[in-house]
């Protein structure tokens, strides 16, 4: 009896996986919606019949994924099923938010990085580099009609723009990293409220505004600091090091500012569309995050919530 509802759940749940993995392929726009819940019907068959069942699962769905699509797609089947079933046995398990966060971020990273190396090893053909050459030709192609106009752009923002396609094609393991994340985080987010509404456990996720990073984090930002001053040889491993090591701390400590914003503004009674609202303008102001950054390096290295 026990193997007979398995087997029809699981149905059930492959039968959902392949409708949504049909949009995700072939319905434009909507297919990105379908795509982030993808991992779903694994999350809800780990949770109900743990992780054994789920890998049978998710055996049958990368066969499905290989009839309905390709080689490639059938690869990010098995990236959000592994995530889905990881999700699952956490969450069946009460782990917090933040260690679910962490392992489905890792199981991402890994499947990307094995994605990628998969598509320039065998399918000839490098993600990044098309893209970074599609800007690099974008960018050519509008100085040439803004010189046709009679606008010659300043030198300066020339080269501050290659300087930039220089940087993006260095900083890729840390873009890997934020994308893994980025994943993981919008997986979970969508899967709590169906998870709800089916009343199986989602575990406990503090606000952002209590978000606080650990203090070691700030030692280690000085250490990349000073060693950045050191002028390492374009493209040698210590110079990638540093620089994706440096950015991804960065994010963290404006992850951190924003966090001390929000707290405050949660202390003051600040309605919240403001509070979005002004989150929203910083994304689109580069230098006003430099300043939550510094704010948060401030927070997190004097505890400026606890002394205000």
């Amino acid at each position: 009896m026990r193997k007979t509802y398995v087997i029809t759940e699981g149905a059930i749940q492959l039968s959902l996986f392949a409708v949504l993995f049909l949009i995700a392929l072939y319905v434009p726009l909507i297919g990105v919606i379908a795509t982030l819940f993808l991992a779903l019907p694994f999350i809800i068959f780990t949770i109900r019949h743990g992780y054994t069942y789920a890998l049978l699962l998710l055996v049958a769905s990368l066969i499905i994924s290989a009839l309905i699509g390709s080689l490639f797609s059938m690869l990010m089947a098995l990236m959000f099923g592994t995530a889905g079933i990881a999700i699952g046995a956490m969450l069946a398990r009460n782990k917090s938010r933040h260690i679910i966060l962490l392992i489905s971020a890792l199981i991402f990273l890994i499947n990307l990085v094995i994605d990628y190396a998969i598509s320039v090893k065998f399918l000839q053909m490098d993600i990044i580099q098309e893209t970074l050459s599609t800007f690099r030709q974008s960018f050519d192609m509008a100085m040439k009609m803004m010189k046709g106009m009679g606008q010659n752009p300043s030198p300066q923002l020339q080269e501050q723009i290659h300087q930039g396609f220089e940087i993006l094609k260095y900083v890729v393991p840390s873009s890997f990293v934020i994308v893994a994340f980025l994943l993981a985080y919008i997986t979970i987010i969508v899967s709590i409220p169906v998870l709800k509404r089916l009343k199986l456990p989602v575990g406990t996720w503090p606000p952002f505004r209590d978000i606080t990073l650990p203090k070691s984090l700030l030692w280690v930002y000085v250490l990349v600091l000073v060693l950045s001053f050191i002028p390492f040889e374009k493209g040698t491993f210590a110079y990638i090091a540093i620089l994706n090591v440096y950015y991804v701390l960065q994010l963290l400590l404006t992850v951190q500012g924003f966090s001390f914003l929000y707290h405050m503004a949660n202390k003051k009674g600040i309605p919240k569309g403001m509070v979005i609202g002004g989150t929203v303008l910083c994304l689109f102001l580069p230098f006003l995050l430099y300043l939550i950054a510094i704010l948060g390096i401030i927070d997190l290295g004097f505890d400026l919530r606890k002394r205000i």
